[in-house]
């Protein structure tokens, strides 16, 4: 008796990446070797050749999956008018959450010109966003690239709700930054180079600020600490004895902008009437935050993964109880929301100010901070 034929299933490409998208979100690219993503396929490495090249060539491939079909999305509303397009972003920003975090955290291990080409891909669907939704026409772009941070926020969490109550509080909150009413423009532009600044007099402190920046520009794996010592003009030997290894650098940045968030809670709420003006101070202090310390919330925001487990685990913690307190404020605001449902448009908000702080041609629009806090007040007021 002939034994039967095997044949590889017709989706084999599509377990094998959306197996990769999931391991590489949870554990970090550099921890995902191409046998454990074959193991959570269920086939040996040698097949998996037989797709992909290697662990870059899977990365990019992620990527322009997800990108084609958002712009899938984006063409069949220009075809269907009837279609929402938000609506379908969000629901497919649900399907497969883990694109924004990736592309932000991960992107530095793709060829520069990967890179550029997946920017330039974001920037048209940013401009269709800009024309199609029911925007008023001032800050079009900033507002359908806030629509677009926001759309991404659930790829910066694990939190999920019930039913189709996600997608629609999602695209409410979407919505809200496509229409909201914004404060004029006011003053110069801001200046488009950030000037070098001066270097502290403290070995210890000129450390830790080269690597911060190091640590936000390059990512957490592709910085030694020769290039920190290089960045802060300390010979190699001399840095071990302010930071014994790579590690204590990165916590301490960390912990130094984990301090600097709940010292802005802090003001926020002591100076405070109430929960909606408690919000309104945050919102302000966060935006500021990001737009004066962009390399700090890019360590916060995506490398606290590479510290180990103990301390991993400590700061994010301290991370969901700063959270918390945002989600506090908002049911006190609103005391008809629920408070899951808060949890995802605290989420959603501080992902609009994290990613508008991060496109320099909007950040030095004159009015920019004042633009962004405003946006993340329209999510926070946003109703499903």
């Amino acid at each position: 008796m002939t034994a039967p034929v095997r044949r590889r299933p017709r989706d084999r490409r599509a377990q094998i990446l959306a197996a990769a998208a999931a391991r590489f979100w949870s554990e970090g690219y550099h921890r995902v070797g191409m046998a454990d993503v074959a193991t959570a396929v269920g086939i040996a490495p040698s097949a998996l050749y037989r797709h992909v090249r290697g662990k870059q060539e899977l990365l990019l491939a992620i990527l322009d999956e997800h990108l084609t079909r958002i712009e899938g999305l984006v063409a069949e509303s220009a075809t269907a008018p009837d279609g929402d397009l938000v609506d379908g972003l969000a629901a497919l920003a649900l399907e497969r959450r883990e694109f924004g975090l990736l592309w932000e955290r991960e992107s530095g291990h793709l060829p520069a010109e990967a890179s550029r080409a997946i920017r330039h891909r974001l920037r048209g669907v940013a401009g269709v966003l800009a024309v199609a939704a029911p925007a008023p026409t001032d800050a079009a772009d900033l507002r359908s690239w806030a629509a677009l941070a926001v759309l991404d926020s659930p790829s910066h969490h694990r939190w999920v709700l019930d039913g189709d109550r996600f997608g629609a509080l999602l695209a409410g909150a979407a919505r809200a930054v496509l229409t909201t009413s914004l404060p004029p423009t006011i003053g110069a532009p801001a200046a488009p180079v950030r000037p070098a600044g001066l270097v502290p007099a403290s070995r210890r402190e000129a450390l830790l600020a080269a690597a911060t920046r190091l640590f936000g520009e390059q990512g957490y794996p592709a910085v030694g600490l020769g290039d920190i010592g290089a960045a802060a003009g300390i010979a190699g030997p001399s840095v071990y004895r302010y930071f014994a290894t790579k590690t204590d650098l990165l916590l301490a940045a960390l912990h130094r902008g984990n301090e600097v968030l709940w010292l802005g809670l802090h003001h926020a709420l002591a100076g405070a009437d109430d929960a909606g003006h408690a919000l309104a101070r945050l919102a302000t202090d966060y935006t500021s935050f990001v737009a004066e310390n962009p390399e700090l919330i890019s360590v916060l925001v995506s490398q606290t993964i590479h510290l180990p487990a103990p301390h991993r685990d400590d700061l994010r913690r301290s991370q969901r109880a700063y959270l918390a307190e945002w989600v506090a404020l908002l049911v006190a605001a609103r005391p008809d929301l629920p408070a899951d449902e808060a949890r995802v448009l605290v989420h959603a908000a501080l992902a609009l100010v994290n990613g508008l702080g991060r496109v320099h041609h909007l950040a030095v629009v004159p009015g920019a901070r004042a633009r962004t806090a405003a946006l993340a007040g329209a999510v926070l007021g946003a109703a499903g």
